[in-house]
């Protein structure tokens, strides 16, 4: 039938996701503070690097990956929240650390995923490219 899409479930941009939240929550909790800031981009880079390796590079998915990302750690972060440890919301959104997770998920994709369409696209063949000395001397 025309119009009816199939919904597939891919593991790995699942797996993809925990995996990001864990690296988050250790890291918050093994990295003191000022250096928390630079670390955590730095493991969120590494990972979307890792997972746009095998995945198409294009926006669309890049796209896709940032907003389920998005999604499943934002739900894993409310039951965090509502966890049989962690009752205290207040503290939980006092803390700018949680705050700093929600934009890398949703940039480091999606500026990840341009960057590599921009590159595919600018390949030059050798034969097309004008050298710099030509242009000067012109």
């Amino acid at each position: 039938m025309k119009g009816q899409h199939n919904l597939i479930v891919n593991w790995r941009i699942f797996w993809y996701s925990i995996l990001v939240w864990l690296l988050a929550f250790a890291v918050a909790q093994i990295v003191i503070l000022p250096w928390f800031y630079l670390v955590l981009p730095i493991i969120v880079f590494w990972t979307t690097v890792y997972y746009f390796k095998r995945s198409e590079r294009t926006l669309r998915s890049g796209l896709w990956v940032s907003l389920f990302w998005f999604l499943i750690i934002g739900i894993f972060s409310l039951l965090e929240i509502v966890g049989p440890y962690y009752f205290d919301v207040p503290l939980y959104f006092s803390d700018p650390r949680n705050w700093f997770l929600y934009p890398l998920i949703l940039l480091i994709p999606v500026i990840y995923s341009l960057f590599l369409e921009n590159t595919r696209f600018r390949k030059i063949p050798k034969s097309k490219r004008v050298s710099f000395s030509r242009l000067v001397h012109t």
